[in-house]
């Protein structure tokens, strides 16, 4: 049965009449989702009293869906010991993902009412690098011996309670070794004195408690997973990943690729403040501002040049080329290495490919701008003799870029390749460093191509 979603227009009604039965009554009834969605149109005194008069459980589903942000607000306006019970009943990995956006402060106090249990099994997640495959998994799991029968295997199954859906039942030898796994469709299909290891199936893949969130990702895709086990560096299984948490990995991974493109961190921090915005993204700007300091002295390098001072008017042209022609190849680039698609082993492939591609772009784009040129010193100018022939200016511009189209395409795919090889998020490389370093680059062939073809 589907759910009915509280709408704006009634939640309001419900506060102005402090109707706390009917709040508790109707967030019960309402996705979390979209629960969490109406806490971020409120204000912090409007969200203190749906969170007073929510149960634990309903409170703890709604605040797992909010953003950062919007938790602080709750956190500033709730009791400690209302919060610690609202952690008690989430999911082991929602609840450590929780407890790491607190300050040190309020997360000693929250803790310090947690009772041993729940302490112990969330210490364990917490020590866990929260980018890294134990920081996402969740340590609730059915796992039995491979000499246990079906029917027990699902009396283990119907003992337990799990925060997240079940699809598979993993196969563990004495030592706690992962030696496969059995999906729940086959498992209630099977007689049930079967024995688990004559029914289970080999794992596609598992996950290295160690292993980066991104490549978990992929993996997921590649595989068309709804769940992966964890093991320690023995092998012993100590947890699982599950869909819903991958996809907050996609997200995650696409907002810090977009800050990191864009150049404004403050996307990734989540910042409000505008001296901090500021300060996050002024260093990013100063390259901007460098490189475009370094590009004007080479423009003016071309406009003193007495025969070449029309030159300079195609200038734009050239280095807008050249920056859209680094950005593509760096994107496509970017892409097909979070895909896993691209590494350090395909560099030549990739090498000789954009060189091509640029070369070709470059050619197209190059005749045409020469053609304009060589039209309009033929047909409009009406001066004295210009020194070159319209056919040599016309061969500076076209062949300037062309060639800065080139380097472009070469250095916008080649930059994020070897970032990645170094262990440096290849999204920076499309931010300022592209555009900037095209400009710069495009200009210095510029100036080349007329300070050589104009002197011969």
């Amino acid at each position: 049965m589907q759910k009915s979603k509280l709408e704006k227009h009634e939640l309001r009604q419900l506060l102005e009449a402090k109707n706390s039965e009917g709040l508790r009554k109707r967030f019960s009834q309402t996705d979390p989702a979209d629960a969490a969605d109406l806490m971020e149109e409120l204000d912090p005194e409007d969200i203190e009293r749906v969170f007073s008069s929510l149960d634990d459980e309903t409170a703890s589903d709604v605040i797992v869906e909010m953003e950062p942000e919007n938790i602080d607000e709750v956190m500033e306006k709730l009791p400690p010991e209302k919060i610690a019970r609202i952690v008690s009943e989430m999911a082991p990995d929602d609840a450590t993902d929780f407890l790491r956006e607190l300050d040190p402060e309020e997360q000693k106090s929250v803790w310090d009412l947690l009772n041993g249990e729940i302490k112990e099994e969330l210490k364990s997640l917490l020590g866990y690098d929260d980018d890294s495959a134990g920081g996402i998994m969740t340590p609730e799991l059915c796992a039995v011996n491979g000499t246990a029968t079906v029917q027990q295997a699902i009396d283990a199954l119907g003992k337990e309670e799990f925060s997240d859906p079940i699809f598979v039942i993993f196969v563990i030898d004495d030592e706690r070794k992962l030696s496969g796994c059995v999906n729940i469709s086959t498992l209630i299909t099977k007689p049930r004195n079967v024995l688990i290891k004559d029914i289970a199936t080999p794992v596609p893949i598992v996950a290295a408690v160690d292993d980066d969130q991104e490549k978990i990702a992929n993996n997921f895709r590649k595989y068309d997973l709804h769940v992966m086990p964890v093991v320690d560096k023995d092998n012993r299984l100590i947890g699982r990943i599950t869909a819903d948490d991958v996809m907050d990995v996609m997200h995650e991974e696409a907002s810090e690729d977009l800050a990191r493109m864009a150049g404004a961190p403050d996307i990734e921090q989540n910042e409000d403040s505008p001296f901090k915005i500021v300060k996050l993204r002024l260093p990013w700007l100063m390259i901007t501002l460098i490189s475009g300091m370094l590009v004007s002295l080479i423009v003016n390098k071309i406009i003193s040049l007495n025969s070449a001072i029309g030159l300079a008017a195609f200038v734009p042209a050239i280095l807008g080329m050249g920056g859209n022609t680094g950005i593509q190849a760096s994107i496509v680039t970017i892409r097909s290495i979070a895909l896993g698609e691209i590494g350090f082993n395909k560099l030549f492939k990739v090498l000789f490919r954009e060189i091509f591609v640029g070369f070709i772009m470059g050619l197209v784009c190059g005749i045409i701008i020469g053609l304009t040129v060589f039209t309009a010193i033929s047909v409009f100018h009406t001066g004295g003799d210009m020194g070159h022939s319209p056919l040599r200016l016309s061969f500076i511009v076209g062949g300037s870029m062309c060639t800065a189209m080139t380097f472009a395409a070469v250095s916008g795919s080649m930059f994020p390749i070897f970032l990645n090889q170094l262990k440096i998020d290849p999204a920076v490389a499309s931010g300022p460093f592209i555009s900037t370093g095209n400009d710069l680059s495009a200009s210095l062939i510029y100036m080349l191509m007329c300070y050589i073809l104009l002197s011969i």
